[in-house]
Formats: C-alpha cells, sequence, structure tokens
C-alpha cells in the first residue's frame, strides 16, 4: 500500500511538472495571439557559424494582430523590415542602399519570429523544460524547442519566458543556414496605441522597388 502511495505521488508531481511547462508555454502563445497590439524595444545579434561574424542590432518591434508586423532599427538607423497585412517590405540601405524588396505578406514568416514560434507550439514544436534563469531584472523560465517538421525555418529555438507575465524576454533561433539569432527584449509593452506610421511602409523619394512577387507565382 505506501508502495502504491508513493508511486502516485511520484507521477503526480510528474504530472505537476508536465503541466507547469505546458501552462506557461501556453500562456506565452495566448498573450501573443490575445494582444491587439505589442510594442517592445529589442537587441538582437546574428551569428555566422561560417565565418563566425557577429553582426549586432537595436530597434523597435510592433505587431498588431497576427500578420502585421514591423522590425524598425535604430543600428543601424533607419533599417525596416514591414509587413503591413498586404506586402512585406524589407528596406535595408545599411547594406542595400537604394532599394527596397517588396514581397508577398506570407513571405515574412520566418523574419517575425514570435509568430512563427508561438502560432502553434504544441503542434509545431517538441518543448523540454531546461532551467530558471535571470534576463535583467525578468524571472524566468527557458525552454527548448525542437521543430516536429523538416521544413520549419529553425532547427532549434530557445525560449526565456517570463514566470509572472508569461511574455518573452529573450530567444535564440538557429536558421537551416546555421546562422544563429539571439534577441533580448528590453522592454514589453501590449495593448498600447501604435504610432501611425508604425505598421506602414513608405517608399522613400529616390528608392527602387524590387517586386518578386512574381518568384512566389504571382503577378508583379
Amino acid at each position: 500500500m505506501r508502495l502504491n502511495i508513493l508511486l502516485l505521488v511520484a507521477f503526480a508531481s510528474g504530472l505537476a511538472a508536465q503541466d507547469t511547462t505546458t501552462t506557461l508555454v501556453d500562456r506565452a502563445a495566448r498573450n501573443y495571439h490575445g494582444a491587439r497590439t505589442v510594442r517592445a524595444t529589442f537587441e538582437q545579434t546574428l551569428t555566422s557559424p561560417a565565418t563566425g561574424t557577429v553582426h549586432s542590432a537595436r530597434g523597435e518591434y510592433f505587431q498588431a494582430g497576427t500578420t502585421r508586423f514591423a522590425l524598425r532599427f535604430t543600428e543601424p538607423n533607419g533599417d525596416a523590415i514591414v509587413n503591413d497585412g498586404t506586402s512585406l517590405w524589407l528596406y535595408l540601405p545599411s547594406t542595400a542602399k537604394g532599394q527596397v524588396i517588396k514581397m508577398p505578406s506570407q513571405a515574412g514568416a520566418g523574419l517575425d519570429v514570435l509568430a512563427e514560434l508561438l502560432s502553434a507550439p504544441k503542434a509545431d514544436y517538441v518543448t523540454v523544460r531546461m532551467r530558471d534563469e535571470r534576463v535583467d531584472a525578468h524571472a524566468t523560465t527557458v525552454f527548448a524547442l525542437s521543430p516536429k517538421k523538416a521544413d520549419m525555418p529553425f532547427t532549434r529555438a530557445t525560449l526565456w519566458i517570463g514566470k509572472s507575465d508569461a511574455l518573452i524576454w529573450q530567444l535564440e533561433t538557429v536558421e537551416q543556414s546555421g546562422l544563429v539569432r539571439r534577441v533580448r527584449f528590453t522592454s514589453v509593452h501590449t495593448e498600447v496605441d501604435l504610432p501611425a506610421d508604425a505598421l506602414v511602409f513608405t517608399v522613400p523619394a529616390g528608392v527602387k522597388v524590387i517586386d518578386q512577387a512574381a518568384l512566389f507565382g504571382k503577378k508583379p
């Protein structure tokens, strides 16, 4: 009888730990899906395993719903990635002066990392709780995500989720190319009014639009 009780307690403890893990990831996904808007400041590093080079950037992230988002960089100043719900605009004057690439909205799936990881975490990834860790002033739990399908944008990902607020305070992804992206959010605000032009891209004067819609089977 005592053995049965011990086994039952151990089983229940295992379920509780599993439930805690699932609940926190689920809460983060619900926060993402349920938010009318998100505005966050971030710092990003891109590390190339092939060359060992590291590129740093910082800026603001804006989101409205699950399809419209923008990354507006302050370093490099003026760079922007904007998905207005119809088109995806890649404007990177720091590396490609005088041009902006226009693509269909759905082409931005791999660029909106939060959407990719939180749209359907249970269906798309095997999630494992790793440890507790602080990100700046935030107590977080770290989760490792492994894709269930081979055609996913990332071969693996890591999320640092706030234990009290279920917000993503840091993330790291490894792309199919091996590129490692780490993003640390220094502030996150939900349900706030966004600047009127946050999710709108206006082509600067003298900038050439390179429309790549034809590459996705659509007429430019």
